[in-house]
């Protein structure tokens, strides 16, 4: 209802005014009263029941009664409630009444509010009445209508909370009560109370007398509700909305007033004691919702954080919290506790005693808000003394949420000491009662069961502050200036956690585990992990008993409430810690100590030591029993099955310094002794028989870590000769004991285990038949092969890296002099004997292959864990073996050739030896009598992109030994496979495609599956089983290079087929068993589809089947075999094999179609779609193998050349018969249907171009000029048959067509027609065209005569130009009839005689339609429009083809002498073209995916078209040329837009620029893009074309065209400019000029010939201006974002950061083509500009966010807030950033590179930029807050970028020889810590720059580095500067010999 707005003050000069005085009866307001004359018209009833005075008296009546005595207050609100209501309903009259309304308002606001509460009391019943709540809202609206400002009594508080109790006590009571939270029953009052509290708290006129008790009165009782409805997880109900919108509604109000209100001392205790406990609680309640992305609980969230800071931790009380003081206590006693911030820890004190859990939980994020509140306050007093007022707008921002994590680590560094030693106070202070809680249970001495909970409640509440204590960096070791006191008690900590868990492992064994256990042990976890983040120091010398209590932890991971163990929380923190541990002590290069302590941890599985039992070690160890050994060991082994973890241990040792890999080994050396020493101990007779069965379990673990440690050494030339004596000395300490194993006696594996054990020979014989005895045997020997393995492994590699001399000294140590043998030592050999694998070990030793044979005949006959172990360790062995013999045999090989022939024999026997124990080890490898094929096969978790044997795969056991078979065979074909037999090799292959079988079957994981090396993604570990292997392998192209895959694999993939197709048909067609014919089969389908055709005309003749009749398995199964035939890689099939496939796929397609023509009323509509799913399979799987080689598919159908036209008709008829049966549901299947059809089409037009391209490219040759004189000729005849197989074919679709249009009145009517007949017509014709003018095309090229048309004078050749003549024709009438209305077709059709057409006897330019076509444009537009929204898919699938096999007519026009159309043809279809693309262009929306596809007809006439104007008149021709240039641009812009930040240059898809960044995805994990892309591919190759094709005046006209479209102006109306600044994303640009930017690419690409490129160099100065003009409107932070601006504007705009990019990059190209394109000094100035200061912007949103920067720019442009949507889902686009990044670093080092001179001049611009792109280095792998920056990976491929910057300037020397100082001098100080950020560059990073950083010194001069020196004084710079020095002289330095 609108009303006037009176202004109250204003009287009419007309009116009299009356004063009333105050009632002392009523308490009513003395206030002036107007009283207007009334106008005799404006005489009327009053409402009936409200007052019965007439009508301008009704306001004052009102007063009046409510002022009266003699009613009482409920008549009262009965009467004013009538009254607003009759207000509401009716539009009042302002100069009608008596008293204005204005005066009423505030009568009755007052008024009213003394009905709810006054000082004294609530008023219970007005409280609870819904009508004082309504009429007080309506005073509140009309207040704001009016602008009348009314008085609101603070007394209002104490009426909503009295509401809010009596909610809570209504909520409280049974569900039959009268308030219902479910339903919503009886929450009419409070609904009315909560708008009235929104308005309430959002008036200007704000509360009188306000104060915080009264606010605590109804705050209080708000969030018991809110806890209430919390706490009873009232989801989807109408009380939880209600509530959390009404405590929103009242805090929000209550925060602003604590922010202008603080509390004083007396005010702060009643804060806490009132307050403190309630809002923790629902605080709490939070922090544990599911629901956290709900908008009224994170706003809610958002107001109890700010009200806790606002409450306790305001500007006023937070000096007296920071000078509580406390560190000093843990050296002394505390001080006296004076100040009344104390009363927040006494409170917190007694929520302990309490045992308040919700709330404890809570501390944390108490703790964080002081954090922030003390951050705050820091950062205002430093901007206040600096008075910084512009940075202080930003930081301002920052600061305004005290509840958002500002405290960044950048900003902490920079952190007062004082201040960060008061933080630490308050820290200690809230931890303190915790520790002193935790001793006192400790020392309670009750039984632990029933302290558990206790325990976790605590725990938990202290791991709330060590996560934000660690979170924020409060300590750092080296700016602690307690004295120690800090550190001491983070000691304590420690030790009191670490009691804590070791009274948790020592008391209570498995058997007594709970699911509390598992919980209290995962807090205790987490705090550990928290205590090594703050300070790793507290560990001191308990690294050990760290490694035991994770041991003894994960056999609590059973316990948890989770399902799977694995993937519970327990495990992976867990996990965690241990990689955490691992990666700390790597850091501090001490990674072996942290390695070692492991194994040690692992040895105290096992406590007993002799009759004694002793404890190993001195700490007291949990008690033993033989379910606890056992499981003590399972937890052994399932810790180091975490790959996480052994990645960790892998990279670590990797990474150690190269001199400690000699004392790495001696270490492990020394553990191996202890674990020897241990294994006698644990076995000898007077221990117990569990330990020595769980310290050979053990044992097989410690070798686990061994030979992972000895695997990931890394060995240079610097280190070989330590790590080759330290590995000697390993050696010999395993030498005893092995030398039994691999001796040739018959009892040797006993006399090893007696040797290992120390037990008597004789105990050994009398246990040898135990199956314990067994066990132990593996477990041992694989103890001792895995150290040999990984040692052998280790050694050779130390060989390789030594001098000649002594690496032929070490190889006679080792016993295998072959491993340092040059080719002259081969030669000069007399004896070639082989010392054997075990030759280091002792000599002669026993053949590798008779150890496996001893071996396997007793100790692998058990399908146990240990079993399977064993066999994975005997496969490494016989494969290194055969990598041994495989180099002998090709030594001896070589040896042989240049020797005499007695020599020859000698080594001849050897190497049939040698070849003999390769054969017997293939298989070892490939036999079945050790792994059979288990019928239950699990699966095994491998890590890719890792060499090393022992971290791909994990966890072996009977289950997945099968699969990692495989997996290792797959991995070393090259090995074994020399060696292998013919039945091996083929039982391989069985075996491979027979385990993939299930896979296929089941369909799972097919879609995922690639033909394509993926992109690296790093290091991912996955499960893997062995079906899934073996699919994988076969979709692997190396597969394919073994000879033995390609000669084998065809006959048995074909009888996988054959079979699996068999059994899919025979269950309803008898088709599968008939042989085919073709021609009869032919015949037999006209019939059939004539009938169906028939059949489905007859609607009552055609039963339709409901039930499906197939089965889906076997279906899934024949597809997935297809599309596995499909990917296979056929470059080296042979033909056998392709016959094989093609007769099948041929024959299979035979019974797909008559299954389909004659069981259609059989087969329900899904059936009728698998069917022709799998038709489309088959015709892509013929495709397929087409296109390696067609004459092979022709072999395969058996069919001579001259009958290829019956291969032809079937590939033409089976289509149009699929389709056909498609009809009968089309409409169940819209979009799917639309899609296969296309398909088929697609796949069978590509079908016709192969056959037409290969026999016509037969025909091409013998038309020589030569030639053509002898027509009769043997040659010319062939050509005759080729033409006539051709003309057949062309016939045959042309007959199809004239039979289709018989009925000419139906042509136009009935899209079904289009559909199933032309479709397949059109695209038919369109693959024979286009495959005669490729086939002349590739002629064209191999002679170069592209220009020369091809003449025939052949009967043949002129029938199919007749044909293609006649089709034209057809095609131009037919494709301007689909473009008119119904009236207007039906209007032509009698102009029209398609029969006569298509005979070629009358012409499309006598048809007279093209005056109806030009007049009907707006209907043209109309229907383009719906074809391009999806309306009709049938009219567009048949035009797409249509438009093709024009453009095939106009290419072959080119070619070919004697192909002609009609005059009008090349006019029609540029018009129709160019109507399609200009539509597409002007859409306001996105256009379905489907239009991309079909749209690409329309661009290739447009490309066919550019080719014709270097033949037309150019005069004639350039306003055209212009127009579809212009075109081009429109389109491609719109394609742009479309992508957004994937939009990129063609150059940088290509491989020019940065796409290593953009690494092309696997064939079928395409982006969501990839139609788009294909579609802008076509369009820029016709831009080409018109490039190439093009004269001087024509390009002219072009370059212009994209100079104006860069400039951002239109040639018809220049004043109308397209670009953009000042917006908050940083600008617009028009779709014309981003396809600007491209088509510019394009022509500096393409452009040839010195007349274009002059046209070019003329314009090149403006268009580089104009790139500059569009990069500067572009720039903002917001490029980088990742969430695209939403709103009606935002799809019609190229995203702004892909705009720069292709900016940035077409800068490179101009710059890098310096011999053609010339640039100014001030061009190159702008180009070195523009790195830095888009730069600047990434970095300004790494360091504040974009919610900051939102902020800032809100105020300047409110009205679009709207636009961007959430602020906190803006985040840094890593992906763009980097390739933005790359382009970057390219522009500079190519300015630097090829305009030397011009950049020197600019050399401080250059000095900004390269240092504005080293800061952004910086944030690589450091989490800002909230910001997503760089993770380390792509931190590294940056420095990379930026390294080359440094590397040209030293190439550069002679000119920028006296600057690079000044670059290295930027780089020591950023890497010193003093970037932007105060971090530092990570080392991974630091290590990818150092080679550019290396080439600065090696340019900068003594004096340079001297200046440097003297400049930088005592600190880091300097330290960092002799750094890197010494690192340069000795890892860079050119030392003058290589």
């Amino acid at each position: 209802m609108k009303r006037k707005h009176t202004n109250p003050q204003k009287s009419n000069p007309s009116k009299k005014t009356k004063k009333t005085k105050k009632n002392s009866k009523t308490q009513c307001v003395d206030f002036p009263v107007d009283v207007v004359e009334i106008n005799p018209c404006d005489q009327e009833e009053g409402v009936s029941g409200i007052i019965t005075g007439e009508r301008p008296w009704k306001n004052l009546e009102l007063i009046l009664s409510l002022n009266s005595s003699e009613l009482g207050d409920k008549e009262k609100v009965e009467l004013a409630f009538n009254f607003v209501k009759a207000h509401v309903e009716t539009d009042e009259d302002e100069e009608c009444q008596a008293v204005k309304t204005s005066r009423l308002i505030i009568y009755l606001s007052e008024w009213i509010q003394k009905l709810f509460a006054s000082n004294e009391e609530v008023k219970a019943d007005n409280c609870l009445d819904f009508r004082c709540w309504e009429i007080l809202t309506f005073c509140l609206n009309q207040s704001s209508i009016l602008h009348v400002s009314i008085h609101l009594s603070s007394y209002l508080l104490k009426a909503i909370g009295f509401a809010a109790e009596n909610l809570l006590s209504a909520l409280n009571m049974p569900l039959s009560s009268e308030v219902n939270y479910r339903s919503g029953q009886g929450f009419e009052v409070y609904s009315s109370m909560v708008d009235c509290v929104g308005l309430l708290f959002s008036s200007k006129s704000g509360m009188s007398k306000e104060n915080l008790g009264l606010w605590i009165s109804s705050v209080e009782p708000v969030l018991k509700l809110t806890h209430k409805v919390l706490a009873e997880n009232i989801k989807d109900s109408l009380a939880d909305a209600f509530v959390l919108k009404f405590s929103c509604l009242v805090l929000e109000p209550f925060s602003k007033f604590l922010m202008t209100h603080p509390t004083n001392t007396d005010r702060f205790k009643k804060f806490l004691d009132k307050l403190f406990v309630p809002l923790l609680a629902v605080l709490g309640l939070l922090n544990l919702s599911e629901d956290k992305n709900s908008g009224l609980e994170i706003t809610l969230l958002k107001l109890i954080q700010e009200i806790l800071s606002l409450g306790l931790f305001h500007s006023v009380h937070i000096d007296g919290f920071l000078v509580l003081g406390g560190a000093e206590r843990c050296l002394q006693e505390s001080r006296e506790k004076k100040s009344y911030q104390w009363h927040f820890i006494f409170k917190f004190e007694d929520m302990l005693l309490m045992k308040m859990e919700l709330e404890l939980s809570c501390i944390g994020s108490l703790f964080r808000l002081f954090i922030n509140r003390v951050m705050k306050q820091q950062r205002d007093s430093k901007q206040l003394q600096e008075g910084m007022a512009t940075k202080a707008s930003i930081a301002g921002q920052v600061a305004t949420g005290d509840n958002e994590s500002s405290a960044k680590s950048h900003c902490l560094s920079s952190l007062r000491l004082e201040t960060r030693k008061s933080l630490f106070d308050f820290f200690l202070h809230l931890m303190e009662p915790i520790l002193l809680k935790i001793d006192g249970f400790i020392n309670s001495g009750s039984e632990m069961a029933s302290l558990l909970a206790d325990f976790c409640c605590v725990i938990k509440s202290a791991n709330s502050l060590l996560l934000h204590f660690a979170h924020e960096r409060i300590y750092v070791r080296t700016e602690d200036a307690s004295g120690g006191a800090c550190f001491c008690f983070l000691k304590k900590i420690f030790i009191t956690i670490v009691s804590v868990a070791s009274q948790l492992q020592n008391y209570y064994t498995y058997d007594e585990g709970s699911a509390m256990h598992a919980l209290l042990a995962k807090e205790l976890i987490i705090a550990i992990g928290y205590l090594l983040q703050i300070e790793y120091e507290v560990i001191e010398n308990d690294l050990v008993s760290l490694w035991l209590i994770m041991l003894s932890f994960l056999r609590f991971s059973s316990f948890s409430s989770e399902n799977a163990e694995h993937d519970c929380p327990l495990t992976s923190l867990l996990r965690g810690l241990g990689c955490q541990l691992i990666n700390l002590y790597s850091e501090l290069r001490q990674v072996g100590v942290a390695v070692f302590s492991l194994c040690k941890a692992v040895r105290l599985v096992i406590s007993a030591d002799g009759d004694n039992g002793k404890m190993i070690d001195t700490k007291e160890l949990p008690r033993s029993s033989v379910s606890l050994l056992d499981r003590s060991a399972k937890s052994v082994e399932k810790l180091l099955s975490f790959l996480d973890l052994r990645l960790a241990i892998h990279r670590a040792i990797k990474g150690i310094p190269e001199g400690q890999a000699g004392g790495c080994i001696e270490s492990l050396t020394t553990d191996v002794l202890e674990a020897m020493d241990w294994i006698r101990v644990s076995c000898s007779p007077s221990a117990r028989e569990q330990d020595g069965q769980v310290a050979a379990c053990l044992a097989g673990a410690l070798s686990d870590i061994y030979s992972l440690v000895l695997d990931s050494l890394t060995i240079t030339s610097g280190n070989s000769n330590l790590v080759g004596r330290s590995m000697n000395n390993l050696v010999d300490l395993i030498r005893p004991c092995l030398t039994h194993l691999v001796s040739s006696d018959s009892d040797c594996i006993e006399i090893f285990h007696s040797a290992v054990t120390g037990k008597g020979l004789d105990i050994m014989m009398a246990e040898k038949n135990r199956e314990t005895y067994r066990k132990s045997v593996r477990l041992f020997i694989v103890f001792f092969l895995r150290i040999y393995m990984s040692s052998r492994s280790l050694y050779r590699q130390v060989i390789s890296l030594m001098p000649p001399k002594k690496s032929k000294e070490m190889a006679g140590i080792m016993g295998d002099s072959f491993a340092a043998r040059c080719g002259s030592d081969w030669v000069k050999e007399k004896s070639w004997y082989d010392e054997g694998y075990f030759s280091w070990i002792c000599q002669p030793s026993a053949s590798i292959v008779d150890i496996i044979k001893h071996i396997s005949a007793v100790y692998l006959k058990d399908d146990s864990a240990d079993c399977s172990l064993l066999v994975y360790i005997l496969y490494g062995v016989a494969l290194q073996r055969l990598v041994d013999l495989n180099r002998y045999i090709k030594s001896l090989d070589y040896v042989s050739q240049i020797s005499d022939n007695q020599m020859q024999f000698t080594m001849l026997k050897h190497v049939s030896v040698l070849k003999c124990e390769g054969e017997e080890l293939a298989d070892f490898l490939l036999g079945n009598n050790i792994i059979p094929n288990f019928s239950d096969v699990g699966t095994f978790e491998m890590i890719d992109n890792i060499d090393q044997w022992d971290l791909k795969v994990s966890g072996i056991n009977r289950k997945c030994l099968p699969a990692v078979r495989l997996w290792v065979l797959s991995q070393h074909i090259d090995i074994w496979c020399p060696h292998a037999g013919k039945k091996k090799l083929k039982n391989f292959l069985s075996q491979l495609i027979g385990s993939s079988v299930p896979r296929i079957l089941s369909g799972v994981g097919m879609s995922t599956l690639g033909w394509e090396n993926s992109v690296d993604k790093g290091t991912q570990s996955k499960k893997t089983g062995l079906e899934q292997f073996s699919l994988g392998l076969l979709c692997d192209s190396v597969l394919y290079e073994h000879e033995f895959v390609r000669r084998y694999l065809a006959p048995s993939f074909s009888h996988v087929l054959k079979t699996t197709a068999e059994a899919f048909f025979k269950e309803f067609t008898e088709e599968v068993d008939s042989p085919p014919d073709w021609s009869e089969v032919l015949i037999l389908l006209e019939s059939s589809t004539a009938n169906l055709s028939e059949k489905l005309q007859s609607e009552e003749d055609f039963v339709e089947a409901h039930v499906s009749q197939l089965d889906n398995r076997k279906f899934t199964a024949c597809q997935n075999l297809l599309n596995l035939l499909c990917g296979m890689p056929k470059e080296y099939t042979n033909k056998k094999s392709f016959q094989l496939y093609a007769n099948f796929v041929l024959d299979l397609e035979r019974v797909i179609v008559f299954s389909m023509l004659r069981c259609l009323n059989k087969l329900s509509p899904g059936d009728v779609q698998n069917l022709f799913g799998l038709f489309i399979t088959c015709r892509k799987t013929l495709k397929s193998i087409g296109m390696m080689s067609c004459d092979k598919v022709l072999g395969a159908t058996k069919l001579p050349l001259s009958d290829s036209s019956l291969l032809a008709s079937w590939l033409f008829k089976s289509a149009q018969a699929a389709v056909t049966c498609q009809e009968r549901f089309r409409n169940e299947f819209t979009r799917r249907s639309r899609d296969a059809i296309f398909s088929l089409m697609d796949h069978t037009s590509y079908m016709f171009l192969t056959l037409s391209k290969y026999q016509f490219s037969k025909a091409i040759p013998l038309f020589n000029e030569q030639l053509i004189s002898s027509e009769l000729s043997e040659e010319s005849g062939q050509s005759n048959l080729i033409f006539q197989s051709l003309t057949e074919q062309a016939e045959t679709l042309l007959n199809a067509l004239r039979a289709t249009l018989r009925d000419e009145k139906t042509v136009f009517g009935c899209e079904t027609l289009i559909l199933n007949r032309l479709a397949p017509i059109f695209s038919c014709f369109s693959g024979l065209l286009w495959g005669l003018a490729s086939a002349v095309s590739h002629i064209d090229m191999q002679k170069n005569h592209q220009n020369k048309k091809l003449r025939w004078k052949s009967e043949e050749f002129l029938k199919l130009a007749r044909i293609i003549h006649v089709l034209s024709n057809f095609f131009e009438v037919f494709a301007q009839c689909l473009f008119l209305s119904g009236d207007v077709q039906r209007e032509i059709q009698a102009n029209i005689n398609w029969t006569r057409l298509l005979d070629g006897t009358e012409g499309a330019n006598g048809l007279g339609c093209g005056d109806v076509v030009e007049s009907s444009r707006d209907v043209k537009i109309q229907i383009i429009e719906s074809l391009i929204k999806g309306d009709s898919s049938e009219i567009v699938l048949a035009l797409r083809h249509l438009l093709i096999a024009s453009a095939a007519v106009l290419r072959l026009n080119l070619q070919i002498d004697g192909i002609t159309f009609s005059p009008t043809f090349v006019s029609g279809l540029t018009g129709i073209s160019k109507d399609l693309l200009s539509v597409f262009a002007g859409m306001s929306v996105a256009p379905l995916e489907f239009s991309f596809i079909w749209l690409d007809g329309a661009v290739k006439i447009l490309e066919e078209l550019g080719s014709h104007f270097c033949l037309s008149n150019p005069t004639l021709n350039k306003d055209l040329y212009s127009e579809l240039i212009e075109l081009h641009l429109k389109v491609i812009g719109k394609c742009i837009s479309l992508q957004g930040k994937e939009a990129t240059l063609e150059s940088h898809e290509t491989g020019f620029g940065t796409n290593v960044i953009h690494a092309k995805k696997v064939l079928l994990e395409k982006s969501r893009f990839h139609w788009l892309d294909e579609l802008k591919g076509r369009l820029r190759m016709s831009f080409k074309v018109f490039i190439h094709s093009s004269s001087e005046s024509d390009l002219l006209s072009g370059v212009q065209a994209i100079e104006r479209a860069l400039v951002g102006v239109w040639e018809v109306c220049p004043a109308i400019y397209s670009i953009q600044t000042g917006n908050r994303d940083g600008g617009r640009i028009s779709e014309t000029a981003a396809a600007g930017i491209d088509c510019l690419d394009l022509i500096l690409e393409h452009a040839t010939g010195r007349k274009r490129l002059n046209v070019v160099k003329r314009h090149i100065q403006g268009l580089m201006s104009a790139v500059f003009s569009i990069m500067a409107h572009m720039q903002s932070p917001f490029i980088f974002r990742k969430t695209a601006i939403v709103g009606n504007q935002g799809p019609n705009f190229p995203d702004a950061g892909a705009v720069i990019l292709m900016c940035v990059e077409v800068l490179i190209r101009i710059a890098g083509k310096h011999a053609l394109f010339q640039m100014d000094s001030s061009h190159i100035s702008q180009s070195i500009h523009m790195p830095g200061a888009i730069f600047r912007d990434y970095l300004q949103s790494t360091r504040v966010g974009f919610s900051v920067l939102d902020g800032n720019l809100l105020h300047k442009d409110d009205q679009r807030q709207d636009l961007l949507g959430s602020s906190e889902d803006l985040q840094v686009d890593q992906k763009f950033s980097m390739s933005l990044y790359a382009a970057c670093c390219r522009l500079l080092y190519t300015a630097i590179k090829h305009h030397k001179n011009e950049t020197e001049g600019s050399i401080a611009t250059l000095q900004e930029s390269v240092s504005a792109l080293l800061n952004c280095l910086e944030t690589a792998g450091n989490k800002l807050g909230n910001c997503v920056s760089w993770e380390v990976e792509e931190g590294i491929r940056c420095a990379c970028f930026l390294r080359r910057i440094y590397e040209e300037l030293r190439q550069q020397k002679e000119i920028f020889g006296q600057h690079c100082f000044k670059f290295l001098s930027t780089y020591i100080w950023v890497s010193s810590g003093y970037g932007p950020l105060k971090t530092g560059i990570k080392r991974e990073v630091d290590e990818a720059l150092r080679p550019g950083v290396y080439a600065l010194i090696d340019t900068c001069s003594p004096k340079d580095l001297q200046y440097l020196h003297t400049v930088f004084g005592e600190g880091p710079c300097r330290n960092s500067l002799k750094t890197l020095q010494q690192d340069y002289e000795l890892n860079f330095k050119y030392g003058g010999k290589v």
